[in-house]
């Protein structure tokens, strides 16, 4: 198996040396495959640098479709922008690059990255549709607040050679970085595995104490977070499978006690509710257990995150929560689903809306009791 690396960039647009062109994308992405192909890993040739060049299609919209597929099957994709969002088959509004990206990024944030090569071009828009699709990709990229790699070249007058090296070493690094990232979560995975002395050692614990347990991690996970300061957060414990009905008791429907739960509260936002599940739990089960099922679930890495969209209600179930460790994994991945999908802002908008439903609720129980 090899590692798959997809470049992506524009083709035909030449860098500036000054008031001249100098060499065209295409020719530079040849030499950086060339190149990098060359790399050994113990003597094996291990690296695949993919580029649209080496890929034919009959039609303008069989290349941008088979660009999105060949994104979708290598283990990196490093964005190369110049400032354009490339060309789209008629009745796309979606530039190539665009597309490439946004189809990169939702496959994973930790398999993308850009470099920020713009600096080095000379914008020209071809026409009116192209200045459209480049000003949505700039609006995108603003956006997604990712960020990117500036090409830094040192040389006051510098050559296409020098520009073909300095981009060959920062995309070494973008490499060698991409695999030490997939050598760490790999470890978390082995962590997560449950063949380690601890996930042992959680098995033979009884509901009572796994609930314990899993609760205070939670608890001091979100107490150190920054990010849930302002939000009234609770945690709570399904202590195996949610399928296991003596489970699901130690948390039953936690929503029901939100204005209860508000009452006296500092912060005016929530409550959000995290749930650590020991075992699996799938969506039609969360439904069930909410009570009804015109419910927003969405399943990630972490397990699985739940909005009801009339009273705002927000659980996150956590699932395969079956070592302290990997409570810790599941929370980190939840609140890296939260950066990369841009959920965080929304999540703390539906919290302070769900506080202002529970607290007009408290008021109009205060004024029925006044009067009764």
């Amino acid at each position: 198996m090899k590692y798959r690396v997809f470049l992506s960039s524009r083709n035909n647009d030449s860098i500036m040396l000054g008031n001249e062109e100098g060499e065209n994308l295409t020719t530079i992405r040849r030499f950086l495959k060339e190149e990098l192909e060359k790399e050994k890993l113990l003597d094996e040739d291990w690296l695949e640098i993919v580029i649209n060049e080496d890929f034919n299609s009959d039609t303008s919209k069989e290349i941008y479709e088979n660009c999105i597929d060949k994104i979708k099957n290598s283990e990196l994709t490093i964005a190369m922008y110049n400032g354009f969002s490339g060309w789209a088959p008629d009745g796309f509004n979606m530039g190539i690059c665009h597309a490439e990206l946004f189809t990169a990024l939702n496959i994973s944030l930790k398999k993308t990255s850009i470099i920020d090569i713009k600096d080095h071009f000379k914008y020209r828009a071809e026409d009116d549709a192209q200045r459209n699709r480049d000003a949505s990709f700039v609006s995108y990229l603003k956006q997604i607040n990712r960020p990117m790699n500036p090409l830094k070249i040192t040389k006051q007058n510098y050559t296409s050679e020098d520009f073909r090296n300095e981009l060959l070493k920062d995309i070494k690094k973008i490499i060698f970085y991409s695999l030490n990232e997939r050598i760490r979560t790999s470890d978390l995975s082995f962590r997560m595995s449950g063949g380690l002395f601890v996930s042992l050692d959680w098995k033979k614990l009884k509901y009572t104490d796994r609930n314990k347990y899993i609760t205070e991690i939670l608890d001091e996970l979100i107490k150190a977070d920054q990010d849930y300061e302002n939000i009234i957060t609770k945690s709570y414990c399904v202590p195996d499978n949610l399928s296991v009905t003596d489970a699901r008791a130690y948390t039953r429907r936690p929503f029901l006690k939100d204005q209860e739960i508000i009452q006296g509260h500092s912060k005016k936002k929530g409550p959000l509710h995290f749930i650590g599940v020991y075992g699996t739990a799938t969506e039609i089960q969360v439904k069930n257990l909410v009570g009804y099922p015109d419910i927003t679930t969405v399943k990630g890495e972490f397990g699985i995150y739940v909005w009801e969209q009339n009273m705002h209600t927000q659980m996150v179930f956590l699932t395969d929560c079956n070592t302290p460790e990997s409570v810790k994994i599941k929370y980190r991945l939840f609140n890296n689903w939260c950066d990369s999908r841009l959920e965080r802002d929304n999540i703390e908008a539906r919290a302070e809306a769900r506080y202002q439903i529970m607290h007009a609720i408290n008021e109009a129980a205060k004024i029925i009791e006044k009067n009764s």
